[in-house]
């Protein structure tokens, strides 16, 4: 199989974080003083306004980048780089690009030895833009005062006593009206935002050498700063609460009544005069009016980034080649080929990667020397050695690379068990230049590690009773597209291993069935035909459980079945068998026993140990073999010795039965037959529990009164008899220890 590979080549970049300093925020502003209370009913005064809030400081502004010549001499082992950097830039023509004579006024000369031979580490020079600060927040308003409250308003004045013989009091004054309360102060606005600075300008950076490979060994950024963004207004201050209105006086009381007249008796005395009425509360002072919010500061403005150049010169400093990056390898794709053409990646194999599409894109002409490779990984190993030296390339120049890539998938350490093994792998491509790689050369393609022969389905019997036969049915398919098993373009052969229990047997073949007995009793099925490409084939083992097998009821026998690729074992089915006795319809026992898929040899055993101690006879019934108990062919029905003598007889259902199991409880032994299906009432009544055999069972009269009330209740309604007792045991098993439930 080939698998052709291509990708496109993205960008790469740095990033680095330089900031200049952030500006100050605005103070707050004063809240405002609140008004001065009335007096003697008087108003209250008006609350001062609260002050502006400051404006926020500008940020200040990133620095401009110096600029920089450098110059690489030496090898990978010993790296000389020398730094000059200069406060202005010049022009790019090749004149000033040659030595330096431009560059006069440099700041400081800087030299630098590396030794990166044994590293992958490169040269980052950063001649990045310094950040603008950001601006300062403004001030925050002050606060409105509050207005004053108003004072409580004068009494009134009492009224005059009358002198007068008979005559009435004098009203009293009424109550002055209470003071207003004063306006509440206006808040003050926020401070605006401070600007933000400007940010500052990448610097120009040149790189010389003569051996343009060195170039590998160093990367520039010579972005701009970013500009600093403005400060947000300050909050306007709250407004001020106006003051509360002052109570009215209270009236004068009234004045009191003359005395009464003379006469042979006295006359009345004259009525008091009445009370003064109290005066008016004064109103609260409005609101104030809350101070806006200060404007957002202004962002500050970008800058330019800087100018990398790189220049190849030669040993007189004359510039041969120049761009602005550098060079630049990548892959574009590749093929890949299985071993044996038949589009399958097997684990211990070998495939190919050929036509590797390579180009530069860079801006620079990519010197000789480079490496292209495929690098080892957990699935995959490959030769060190299994490297191909790259030619010198212009821009743009696309290559075919004619070298074969032989690489290898390890074998599988742990054969898989009951399902084929499928892997997926990654291998990816790789170009680098002194033992620094290429970004945009990593190209990876994923495979599946798989076998092309692989076992689809196994149909064998679950169950099967002493001296039973049966047959292994097993399903393959050959997924690649070339034949296997036996013809003249076989790409491997095929062969299947059967084993088992010592007490399953595999019989003879016959003409239908074509496999070998192997002296140690296993199956061995070659395929001796052509198995075509994408293509199924099933064969057959018949098997029977020996005689001895009546010794082992409800055991699990295990089985295997291996499937062998060119004598190599590469997959493995396993599973087992459980020993379910055959029942017998012609004999009559005092128990029936019906157990089901989940019933195991501990439970059977315990049973036949109690039937034992009370001498009794006892046959099963497997639901798992025979279906359910109440299916239309009922075989078991005469076989129970008490079935219809007893009105206290009853089911052992052993295992770990779900409620519906027991919906053939409801049973009427008068006519042997159950009821309808569709008229079954359901008796998973739980009335009574046991803890285990014996251990506070109760008596038998107690016992009987209970597993026969419903039952007599049923018969006083209907014109029949029911037998819906049934005892459900899982104390054997030890995950369910807690009690023995009795259903009735």
């Amino acid at each position: 199989m080939s698998t052709l590979t291509e990708v496109p080549i993205p960008n790469f970049g740095f990033d680095v974080h330089n900031v200049s300093k952030n500006g100050n925020p605005g103070s707050d502003g004063e809240s405002g003083i609140s008004g001065q209370d009335g007096s003697n009913g008087r108003n209250g005064g008006r609350g001062g306004a609260g002050k502006d809030g400051s404006a926020g400081e500008p940020g200040q502004s990133g620095t401009d980048s110096r600029h920089a010549l450098i110059r690489l001499n030496g090898t990978v082992e010993n790296l000389n780089m020398q730094l000059k950097i200069c406060k202005t830039s010049h022009d790019l023509s090749e004149q000033s690009f040659g030595i330096d004579r431009n560059l006069t006024h440099s700041l400081h000369d800087v030299n630098y030895d590396f030794k990166l031979a044994n590293s992958k580490e490169i040269i980052l020079l950063q001649a990045v833009g310094g950040h603008g600060g950001d601006g300062g927040v403004g001030g925050n308003g002050g606060n409105g005062g509050s207005g004053g409250n108003g004072d409580r308003g004068c009494d009134g004045k009492d009224g005059s006593k009358s002198y007068n013989q008979g005559a009435s009091g004098k009203r009293g004054g009424s109550g002055g009206p209470g003071g207003n309360g004063g306006c509440g102060g206006n808040g003050g606005n926020g401070g605006s935002g401070g600007d933000g600075g400007n940010a500052g300008a990448g610097g120009h950076v040149w790189v010389l050498s003569a051996d343009p490979r060195l170039l590998m060994l160093i990367e520039l950024d010579c972005r701009a700063g970013v500009k600093g963004k403005g400060g947000h207004g300050g909050k306007g201050g709250s407004y001020g609460v106006g003051g509360r209105g002052g109570d009215g006086g209270k009236g004068g009381k009234g004045g009191r009544g003359g005395p009464g007249g003379p006469g042979g008796s006295d006359g009345a005395d004259g009525a008091d005069g009445a009370d003064g009425a109290d005066g008016a509360a004064g109103k609260r002072g409005s609101y104030g009016y809350a101070g806006g919010d200060g404007p957002t500061g202004k962002d500050g403005d970008a800058a330019s980034d800087g100018l990398i150049q790189y220049a190849v010169v030669n040993i007189d400093g004359n510039v041969i080649e120049k761009g602005s990056d550098k060079y630049h390898a990548s892959v574009l794709g590749y093929t890949i080929t299985d071993e044996n053409n038949d589009e399958i990646y097997e684990p211990n194999s070998d495939f190919f990667i050929t036509n590797v599409k390579w180009t530069n894109k860079g801006a620079m002409s990519l010197p000789s020397g480079s490496i292209l490779s495929f690098p080892s990984t957990k699935y995959i190993s490959n030769d060190i050695k299994n490297v191909s030296v790259l030619t010198d390339a212009r821009i743009n120049q696309i290559f075919l690379d004619s070298h074969q890539f032989r690489c290898h998938l390890n074998a599988v350490s742990n054969v898989s068990i009951n399902q084929p093994y499928i892997q997926p792998v990654k291998i990816a491509s790789e170009i680098n230049l002194l033992n620094r790689l290429f970004t945009c050369s990593q190209v990876s393609t994923t495979l599946t590690c798989q076998y092309p022969i692989q076992i689809t389905n196994i149909q064998i019997p679950t169950f099967l009773g002493p001296n039973e036969r049966a047959i292994i049915t097993i399903s393959f398919a050959n997924i690649s597209t070339r034949p296997y098993g036996t013809c003249s373009d076989s790409a491997g052969s095929i062969e299947f291993i059967f084993y088992a229990h010592s007490l399953i047997k595999v019989l003879p073949a016959t003409t239908e069935y074509l496999y070998q007995i192997m002296p140690n009793g296993q199956g061995r099925y070659k395929i001796n035909e052509k198995l075509s490409p994408k293509s199924t084939k099933t064969i057959y083992f018949e098997f029977s459980l020996g005689a001895d097998a009546s010794h082992q009821l409800y055991e699990s026998l295990f089985w295997n079945i291996d499937l062998l690729l060119r004598n190599t074992l590469i997959e493995k089915r396993t599973d087992s068998i459980r020993v379910v006795p055959e029942f017998n319809p012609n004999i009559k026992t005092d128990v029936l026993l019906v157990t089901n898929s989940q019933t195991n040899r501990l439970e059977y055993l315990a049973y036949q140990k109690l039937f034992q101690l009370f001498k009794y006879s006892s046959q099963m019934w497997d639901i798992e073999r025979y279906g359910s108990v109440y299916h239309p062919q009922i075989q078991w029905l005469h076989t129970a010795k008490h079935m219809n003598s007893s009105e206290n007889a009853g089911f052992i259902c052993i295992g770990t039965c779900l409620p519906n199991d027991f919906d053939f409880a409801l049973f009427d032994y008068n006519n042997l037959q159950f009821i309808d299906n569709k008229q079954k009432i359901k008796c998973e009544v739980s009335d009574h529990l046991w803890s285990g055999f014996v251990c506070r069972q109760p008596d038998a009269k107690k016992l009987n009164v209970m597993a026969n009330e419903l039952r007599t209740n049923y018969e006083k309604q209907e014109d029949h008899k029911f037998l819906y007792q049934v005892v459900y045991d899982d104390t054997t098993d030890a995950r369910f220890q807690d009690c023995m439930t009795v259903v009735y």
